[in-house]
């Protein structure tokens, strides 16, 4: 392959920025806890508590709100995986997996908090 374009310069410069790159997204694969719990709440009142380490298969639940949302809860993760509101914001958060995550559904007035010990090693946040 004949990369006359490259220099030696410009080869060391993506292989620094690909290092960065793997070491800021570490911390996001590798923070796991213990034990997570997870919390949901529908006006402000907390409707369930799951383990989530207990969880051995994928379970729907439908939080009976309006508009509708159904929440997906499997093996150490949970997430909103339908809902009837326009925007779609609760299910476009994706799984949450690590102590702290948080999605919401501002149209139906439910929040899914997830509960857990965090090593001190780790970050408390991390930003995209």
């Amino acid at each position: 392959m004949n990369l006359k374009f490259l220099k030696k310069s410009d080869v060391a410069l993506i292989i620094v920025l690909l290092i960065i790159s793997v070491i800021c997204l570490l911390p996001k694969y590798l923070s796991k806890s213990d034990s997570l719990t997870a919390v949901i709440l529908k006006d402000g009142q907390e409707i369930e508590r799951i383990d989530l380490s207990a969880v051995t298969e994928e379970y729907e639940i439908d939080l009976e709100c309006t508009p509708k949302a159904t929440i997906t809860v499997g093996p150490n993760y949970i997430f909103y995986s339908y809902a009837e509101c326009p925007d779609k914001l609760c299910v476009n958060t994706g799984k949450l997996t690590h102590a702290g995550d948080t999605a919401a559904c501002i149209p139906s007035k439910t929040l899914v908090v997830i509960e857990g010990q965090k090593s001190s090693d780790q970050p408390d946040v991390i930003t995209y």
